[in-house]
């Protein structure tokens, strides 16, 4: 087995397949940190006692999957007001980014204060079908992101419930509440102290696409 830059495994050099334990040794999450694995828009953390198949670590193009870490999470800062240039350019570089990636139909930014984004079209797991299959998706930045993650997302107030009860119609752990009043519920989920690690060039550190995995594991599962 090898692991490409420490991302994407090598598909000609898995064999029968490989245990997790060796995908967590490669990645050597560091304290407050998991490994997952994504392949083909799935994201799940891996499982160190398992045997992940040939299938399982190759997308239907032939290309390995890609295996980082990402920060762990809590089911259950400050917002608007004054940013830095150096917050208000990484931000605007990072929504750019993922909007050319992963929402090539385009989203919605706070291009004046850099406050928000909003994905108007994203798309639900299967879990969530028998409630709604898309839905509009706000992320609100802190004024010190990207020293500090957001703090759980917003989804359209429309969606009565959500299939694990994480749902709600005001905020805590100090969310954002303004959303609130301007038809979004919030989903609660919140990253340990210390386990978001932004990097000085964003690329190599937690990052907007950190965040939106963290987004697509905690709704999917």
């Amino acid at each position: 087995m090898a692991i490409i830059n420490g991302r994407r495994i090598d598909p000609s050099r898995i064999g029968n397949g490989v245990r997790g334990s060796d995908l967590t040794s490669h990645i050597n999450a560091g304290p407050g940190r998991r490994t997952i694995i994504e392949n083909q828009g799935k994201v799940e953390q891996v499982d160190p006692h398992r045997w992940y198949k040939p299938h399982e670590l190759v997308d239907k193009n032939g290309r390995g999957a890609k295996v980082t870490s990402m920060p762990d999470r809590s089911k259950g800062y400050g917002f608007g007001g004054p940013r830095s240039q150096e917050s208000y350019q990484i931000i605007t570089e990072q929504v750019v980014d993922i909007a050319e990636n992963l929402f090539k139909q385009g989203v919605a930014f706070d291009e004046d204060e850099a406050h928000w984004m909003v994905v108007p079209n994203y798309f639900l797991p299967p879990r969530w079908h028998s409630v709604a299959r898309n839905t509009s998706l706000l992320v609100a930045f802190p004024n010190e992101y990207p020293r500090l993650p957001p703090i759980g997302f917003y989804m359209t107030a429309d969606l009565p419930l959500s299939p694990d009860g994480h749902f709600f119609d005001w905020v805590a752990h100090g969310a954002w509440e303004a959303p609130i009043s301007q038809g979004w519920k919030w989903y609660c989920t919140y990253i340990h102290d210390g386990a978001w690690q932004p990097a000085r060039n964003w690329r190599n550190g937690d990052s907007l696409y950190t965040y939106f995995h963290l987004i697509n594991e905690v709704l999917g599962n």
